[in-house]
């Protein structure tokens, strides 16, 4: 990223993107503009999808989380749903255990020390592990907190969850922007430190951590904060999930199944881009929740499944990464 450039003048929109994301030509940067001007006026041309779409941006926050520390180092994590059901849960706990009335400002910073909490229960003894045991622990991860939350079910609701917690509102409008403004200044957020030498050294775990580290660079130090700014993005998510449903139950926010989608929303959008998951979330869940409903409940599970399967298969960067550069490529590349 480089701010070897003149700003005196430069467009609000073009000088955001060329910080963010590079060196853009004008259609990317028409393209940015005209995706942030269809989220901001979606009630106005869209409004029978509000509910979809805001419970997109929620997912959204799930993939970007999930994206900062797999998408980057590609220690693949299986069980993310930990963090985000974690923080959902603490907020259920505590309106069904402590106080039905208490307020948003104190559930929210206590469900996300929970998720930091489980972050650091798992991140610090796995982290230093080399190969597939970063992602079996994270698996086996969600399934003890899953079974956790049946043997406690006096506090939890065991199987039938948690339905004491408010919802934000129930007027959709404002309910889609509840979530879509949160979404897009934690994705600010994360594409800043993407786009840091913090984001290309984590990038570069990825590609040689052994080359990374005879640099004499402490590798697991900047895992271990990754994994934090991601327990921290889950736990954010976690909480707003339990307010957007108004309940905790496992299926919904923890079982393993979410961590699994939350993967595949990620190699949709494109992994290790914190701006591919996002546009990957409205894809996913528009494709899950709208499109895909015509073969019935099972029947979606599998077009979807096989959906991600050929995105892995012929499109493993992603959707979002291509058009970005099919559109780069508009006018024989750069646009100066």
């Amino acid at each position: 990223m480089s701010n070897e450039y003149d700003r005196s003048g430069e467009p609000v929109l073009q000088r955001f993107t060329r910080e963010f994301l590079g060196e853009p030509n004008r259609y990317q940067i028409t393209a940015v503009g005209v995706a942030l001007l269809a989220l901001f006026t979606l009630p106005f041309w869209a409004a029978q999808y509000l509910y979809v779409f805001a419970l997109a941006s929620i997912w959204a926050i799930f993939a970007m989380g999930w994206d900062i520390i797999s998408g980057h180092t590609n220690y693949i994590s299986f069980g993310h749903s930990a963090l985000s059901g974690g923080a959902a849960y603490m907020t259920g706990i505590l309106v069904h255990n402590v106080n039905p009335d208490m307020a948003m400002y104190i559930t929210f910073p206590l469900s996300i020390l929970a998720a930091v909490a489980i972050g650091l229960l798992f991140a610090v003894p796995t982290l230093r592990l080399e190969g597939p045991y970063f992602s079996l622990i994270t698996l086996l991860g969600v399934l003890v907190l899953t079974q956790l939350v049946y043997i406690y079910g006096e506090y939890t609701g065991g199987e039938l969850g948690i339905t004491a917690v408010s919802t934000f509102t129930y007027d959709l409008t404002s309910l889609y922007y509840y979530t879509l403004i949160p979404m897009l200044l934690i994705g600010a957020v994360l594409v800043v430190v993407s786009q840091s030498n913090v984001g290309r050294i984590l990038r570069a775990i990825g590609e040689n951590e052994a080359a990374i580290e005879s640099s004499g660079i402490d590798t697991t130090k900047f895992k271990l904060w990754s994994f934090l700014l991601s327990a921290i993005t889950m736990g954010i998510g976690g909480a707003m999930l339990a307010h957007f449903y108004g309940n905790v139950t496992p299926s919904t926010v923890l079982v393993i199944d979410r961590s699994l989608e939350m993967v595949a929303i990620a190699v949709i959008g494109g992994m290790g881009t914190i701006a591919g998951p996002i546009g990957g979330a409205f894809v996913f869940i528009f494709l899950r929740d709208e499109v895909l409903t015509v073969f019935g409940s099972t029947g979606r599970w599998l077009a979807l499944w096989l959906i991600v399967l050929f995105f892995l298969v012929f499109l493993r960067d992603g959707i979002f990464p291509f058009i970005w550069s099919r559109i780069g490529s508009i006018g024989g590349g750069r646009d100066e």
